[in-house]
């Protein structure tokens, strides 16, 4: 996998907060994770809106 340079201002309390969230030790680990979560829950929220009906017309029209 090829990788980028990037450089970015971040908070570095909140980096610290995501790296013991994520259980990662460096920035870049952190950064990686982060966007594979992200990425992760735009697929599961996508297959979800895709299967629940929201947001389709009549999507609450019928009572139960």
């Amino acid at each position: 996998m090829a990788f980028i340079q990037v450089s970015a201002r971040l908070n570095p309390v909140q980096l610290r907060r995501a790296q013991k969230a994520l259980g990662a030790k460096t920035t870049r680990e952190t950064l990686q994770r982060a966007l594979d979560l992200v990425t992760g829950k735009a697929v599961h929220d996508r297959i979800f809106l895709c299967y629940s009906g929201v947001g389709k017309p009549d999507a609450f029209s019928e009572d139960y």
